[in-house]
């Protein structure tokens, strides 16, 4: 798909009243135009073979086949194009599975217009890395256990620096856990990204194992699962993706209004 070009789009959902507000919204933009329309997993799968769009808008519960069962058709169908969940549940109960199944993100039916444009032009390629980051700090650490600590003091100086110091205990949290997990599981060296956007804060942890994971509700003895749980809980937006060399996980937080109006 050219980069000029409106990214063309399938939207499934049972309920014709939501279709009709989501291609309003999205059309209005001008960078994306709906092909096909689907009320239920049955109809996806066949719109998504017949037109073969960039995105597919997936509600989860609908009749007769729904979002969840008809997510491995539709990714063998179109393996191009790219899933993204808008349902009415809440992301904790089902978008662990949702992303297992191939989708490329999980919202709410709740998330703002702009924050429904801004992710479907990220994943569509038509806005870079979710927004534009107006600064980025990277380090590789070694697989040593002693990383996941060195990984809390990079990100500490970096949103210090940046002056969103009021989320650096939840992401020192987050990636603390993910980059043990690569130490541990996947045993490899663990390259770490910070960026500042102009409304989140969004980290990306990448290691060679190209095993995507998966979160897990954990008790105390639980000994794995544990990090995507609380990425999954505690962050604004995550995800996981393959890539030719392993995979990264990523996630978003919301940056700090006072800070971010703040002066430099």
């Amino acid at each position: 798909m050219a980069v000029s070009e409106p990214a063309r789009v399938v939207l499934a959902d049972d309920l014709p009243d939501a279709r009709e507000l989501t291609r309003l919204t999205l059309e209005r933009t001008g960078r994306f135009r709906v092909v096909g329309e689907a009320g239920d997993g049955a109809e996806a799968i066949e719109m998504v073979t017949r037109h073969r769009p960039d995105l597919l808008l997936l509600d989860l519960a609908m009749p007769r086949v729904d979002g969840l069962r008809a997510l491995p058709a539709i990714r063998s169908a179109s393996p191009e194009t790219k899933v993204v969940v808008l349902s009415g549940f809440d992301r904790s109960r089902l978008a662990h599975r949702a992303m297992a199944g191939g989708a490329v993100a999980y919202l709410e039916k709740t998330v703002s217009t702009r924050l429904l444009v801004d992710e479907l032009l990220a994943v569509s390629g038509l806005l870079d890395a979710v927004e534009e980051a107006l600064a980025e700090a990277r380090v590789r650490f070694a697989e040593d256990l002693t990383s996941g600590q060195s990984a809390r003091r990079f990100v500490a100086a970096a949103l210090d620096q940046w002056r969103a110091s009021d989320v650096i205990q939840l992401v020192q949290l987050l990636v603390t856990e993910l980059v043990t997990n690569s130490v541990v599981h996947a045993r490899s060296d663990v390259d770490v990204a910070v960026m500042l956007g102009a409304r989140n804060i969004r980290v990306e942890v990448a290691d060679s194992d190209p095993v995507l994971p998966e979160p897990r509700d954990v008790d105390e003895t639980a000994t794995s699962g544990r990090g995507l749980a609380l990425v999954r809980d505690l962050s604004e937006r995550w995800g996981a993706e393959a890539r030719a060399d392993g995979k990264v996980i990523w996630f978003e937080v919301a940056r700090p209004e006072a800070e971010s109006h703040s002066g430099g």
